[in-house]
């Protein structure tokens, strides 16, 4: 377990050896805040205990215990407490290989997901998750785990098809999408905010407030995340925590350390260890 020293809570982050592309998180009696980031899995927050803002964008949404919020891979988001209360739930991360692979026919070509989704009171389906989340934390039941975890999100899948929970990710300027490319190709290199603005043609100012009205990171911010989820992938991998500072372009084994400890709630070596 990692023991949060700001508010004495927990935060666990572990995977499942035997199922490939699932990720959990379990928080107990926290109030950490995280501040603006996306992740490279859609994330499913399963909220038990307190009250917690979700901000995304300009929506914020309070999630109270039964509620469920689902993003998509890189939705820009913050979380964070509301009151004094500790705040208890539970996370699902799963990439979009393994969600295509539980949720789709064969044959079929696209998720039919969503960007982002709130189930504010569908008792059933936050059971169902819930009780997948569990049966994942060992490797006891595989089966039974794999079997739990498919058939909600086959329901969440059915779920996100009702016109009213859906919220619809607008599409953003040609320049935006080009810096988005740009920046996601040379996460570990140093660039200038001059550079951007020659590679399409802007004023700086314009192009961040612009940038940042459209992802909701400013180009910085937006780097610095995605060398937060590539130093996860090579956690996961077994690569050691300095030489994943340096691959992915922090300054120094403690940069990472506490960007990633502010982002996700533990240090990177607990969560390379997955216990």
């Amino acid at each position: 377990m990692v023991q949060m020293k700001k508010d004495a809570g927990r935060i666990r982050i572990w995977r499942n050896d035997a199922i490939a592309g699932v990720e959990l998180l379990r928080a107990s009696g926290t109030q950490h805040h995280f501040p603006k980031h996306f992740h490279d899995a859609y994330a499913i927050h399963l909220h038990e205990r307190g009250t917690m803002a979700f901000q995304y964008g300009q929506p914020q949404v309070a999630l109270t215990p039964g509620n469920i919020n689902v993003l998509a891979p890189g939705v820009v988001h913050m979380c964070l407490p509301v009151g004094e209360q500790a705040l208890n739930y539970r996370c699902l991360f799963l990439s979009p290989a393994f969600l295509q692979y539980a949720v789709l026919d064969p044959g079929a070509t696209r998720l039919p997901l969503f960007e982002r989704l709130l189930c504010p009171g569908d008792i059933k389906l936050f059971q169902s998750l819930g009780s997948a989340h569990r049966r994942l934390k060992t490797d006891n039941d595989t089966l039974e785990a794999e079997t739990l975890l498919t058939g909600g999100l086959a329901a969440l899948a059915a779920y996100s098809g009702q016109p009213h929970v859906r919220i619809e990710a607008g599409s953003e300027p040609r320049h935006v999408t080009t810096i988005r490319e740009f920046l996601n190709a040379n996460y570990d290199r140093r660039i200038a905010l001059a550079d951007l603005a020659r590679l399409v043609g802007l004023n700086p100012v314009y192009l961040v407030r612009s940038f940042r009205s459209s992802v909701g990171l400013p180009p910085h911010a937006y780097q610095r995340q995605l060398r937060l989820s590539r130093a996860q992938q090579l956690l996961r991998s077994g690569t050691p925590p300095a030489e994943v500072a340096e691959t992915v372009g922090f300054a120094d084994q403690s940069h990472l350390s506490r960007l990633f400890k502010q982002t996700t709630g533990v240090t990177p070596a607990d969560y390379a260890k997955g216990l």
